[in-house]
C-alpha cells in the first residue's frame, strides 16, 4: 500500500527518471546503530596503587608535600559575616564606577532587615544599577543568599 502511495506522488513507471527506492514495510522497526562510548567506566583496578606512585613520582604527590601555588591564591572557605559582605559589595561597586575613591559602603539596621548602602557620585549610580536594574539585582541576590546562610535578612541600596 505504501508503495502505491509513493508511485502516485512521484510518477508512475519504473523506467521514467530516477527510481525511488522505498523500503518494504514488514512491520519491524528499523535497526538503530548501537551507541558507542569512548570512555570506559572506572573500576577499582583503575585507581593508582602505591607501586604506581613509586614508579611515577611526578604524577602522585606525597601527603607531606606542600600544596600547589594555585591553592594558595584561592579564597578561604570560611563562613561569611556581615563585614565580609559589606567588603564584597564595596569591592564590586568600586570596580564598576569611574571614580572608585568616591564609593563608600555602610550598613544600617532597620526593623528586621539589614541594609547595605552604597554611596557614590551621581554620574556613577547608573553603572551600579545597570541596564534595567540587572546589576544591582544580581548584587542583591548574592548578598541576600549569603545572608540567608547566616540567618540574616539583607538587601542592598544605592544612594547618591
Amino acid at each position: 500500500m505504501a508503495f502505491s502511495f509513493w508511485k502516485k506522488m512521484f510518477g508512475g513507471e519504473e523506467g521514467e527518471g530516477a527510481a525511488l527506492e522505498v523500503p518494504e514495510d514488514n512491520g519491524a522497526a528499523p535497526a538503530m546503530p548501537e551507541p558507542t562510548t569512548t570512555a570506559a567506566p572506572l573500576t577499582a583496578h583503575d585507581t593508582p596503587s602505591a607501586e604506581d606512585a613509586a614508579a611515577e613520582p611526578s604524577r602522585m604527590a606525597a601527603p607531606d608535600d606542600e600544596p600547589e601555588t594555585a591553592a594558595d591564591t584561592s579564597l578561604p572557605l570560611e563562613p561569611a559575616d556581615l563585614a565580609g559582605l559589606e567588603d564584597f559589595v564595596g569591592y564590586v561597586a568600586r570596580n564598576l564606577v569611574d571614580n572608585p575613591e568616591a564609593v563608600s559602603v555602610s550598613t544600617v539596621e532597620k526593623e528586621r532587615i539589614s541594609v547595605i548602602q552604597i554611596r557614590c557620585e551621581k554620574k556613577d549610580i547608573g553603572k551600579i544599577i545597570g541596564k534595567n536594574g540587572k546589576t544591582i539585582a544580581a548584587i542583591r541576590l548574592l548578598v541576600s543568599g549569603a545572608g540567608g546562610r547566616m540567618g540574616l535578612r539583607l538587601t542592598v541600596d544605592v544612594l547618591d
